[in-house]
């Protein structure tokens, strides 16, 4: 009887948020339109354009944690960071020490978390120090969308989360992707860190598109106001060096833009996608996209990430039918010893031309109830470099098949599933 309650309570949950967002627009004639570029198509979405160096690429958390001490250290005038889940331990001792140094010596730090961080539930939960006391060390300390008990009048507001990965330093180093800055993402030991990336650039037109919405942003959140004047660019960051046309879309939540911008990628794809969706809780328009590329003949392939704390197959149950149903090659990874580190990465690799990156899991909650960082670079290039990675990763996984799929997809599993749908 509980259960059933439990499985009811979820339903109506979640069909009072299906009611207040969707991910229908990835679908629009606009995203549809086979006679406009997606250049186009993205300009028209307000999604700006900008230009990219050829970046340093990071898979292991230990060394982004290095390489960011360094960036810290050499802050001059400014460093923003935001993270998702943020919190000190005795391994990044370092680096929180680093930040509290730059902001005493007069360096302005501007540090978002999200206000989920205090219910982290990953192995961070073991050596998880909260972030309060860098407000004494002359942090400026942003926490957003805090979860208490007198905040549930905020009702469907309460579920937007800040899931953003990003750096900024000085209008001169610019990073995006998916490492949190916890114990698990950038400072454990062995099979507890996480697989993940982060992508670090050289980007003026990308460093003041970034800086424009963080200052909104900022202002709209905070009772302490700063002007966008204040954060100077270095025009000069990426002279000599070769760049890449890309487009970078800041989301907020119930905004159509990630929607726009998916479904018009997805659409773009010729011969081949290849997508790492980590939570691939998807809905009906989503299916319908990547089903319309397949009847394309776009070749899918879809890496599932093997996860020890739900029995392997993290939240795919409810979804592996329907995308076995139109031919994706859907896969999960082989349980081993690598892979009993979660791989918490996002990648969608399309026609060896695209690579898209950032902090956008392939579901419908970073498309609708989430601020969501994704970058679209357009470089052969890169996209040869990742795909090599994403051929590494799909070398050690095995085929999800039509009986994996019927057995998995039971009454018992709905409620993780309605769960991951609106929190994964």
């Amino acid at each position: 009887m509980k259960r059933l309650c439990l499985v009811l309570f979820l339903v109506l949950f979640l069909f009072f948020t299906l009611s207040c967002s969707s991910t229908s627009h990835m679908l629009s004639p606009l995203a549809l339109d086979e006679a406009l570029t997606l250049e186009e198509k993205l300009l028209s979405f307000d999604i700006p354009k900008v230009q990219v160096t050829y970046p340093t690429v990071y898979y292991d958390g230990n060394a982004w944690r290095e390489r960011l001490i360094e960036l810290i250290e050499g802050a001059e005038d400014y460093l923003i960071t935001s993270a998702f889940l943020a919190s000190s331990s005795e391994e990044l001792e370092g680096l929180y020490t680093a930040l509290v140094r730059k902001a005493q010596s007069g360096v302005r730090v501007y540090f978002v978390v999200d206000g989920i961080g205090p219910f982290d539930m990953t192995e961070t939960r073991y050596h998880l120090i909260p972030l309060t006391y860098l407000r004494d060390s002359g942090v400026h300390l942003l926490e957003y969308n805090p979860m208490s008990a007198a905040r549930l009048v905020s009702g469907i507001n309460l579920m937007y989360r800040d899931h953003r990965k990003f750096l900024i330093i000085d209008g001169k180093h610019l990073a995006v992707g998916g490492m949190n800055l916890n114990y698990i993402s950038i400072g454990a030991p062995g099979e507890d860190l996480q697989r993940d990336s982060m992508y670090e650039f050289y980007s003026p037109s990308l460093a003041a598109t970034m800086l424009d919405h963080f200052v909104e942003w900022w202002n709209e959140q905070s009772w302490e106001t700063i002007e966008r004047d204040d954060f100077a660019v270095d025009l000069q960051a990426a002279d000599g060096l070769k760049a890449y046309d890309a487009f970078y879309l800041d989301q907020h939540p119930k905004s159509k833009k990630m929607s726009q911008l998916f479904g018009s990628l997805i659409n773009e794809a010729r011969h081949e996608i290849k997508v790492l969706p980590f939570l691939p809780f998807m809905d009906k328009h989503m299916i319908e996209s990547f089903r319309r590329a397949r009847e394309k003949g776009v070749n899918i392939q879809m890496i599932v990430p093997f996860d020890k704390r739900v029995s392997n197959r993290k939240g795919i149950e409810y979804m592996a039918k329907d995308l076995l149903t139109m031919r994706i090659d859907l896969r999960i990874e082989k349980e081993s010893e690598e892979s009993r580190s979660l791989l918490h990465e996002k990648l969608m690799i399309i026609d060896d031309r695209y690579v898209v990156i950032g902090s956008t899991n392939i579901n419908y909650r970073s498309f609708n109830l989430a601020y969501e960082t994704a970058l679209v670079i357009d470089s052969p290039e890169l996209a040869k470099q990742v795909e090599a990675h994403f051929d590494e990763l799909y070398s050690s996984t095995v085929p999800i098949t039509d009986e994996m799929a019927e057995s998995w997809r039971t009454f018992a599993s709905y409620p993780r599933f309605a769960f991951g749908f609106i929190g994964g």
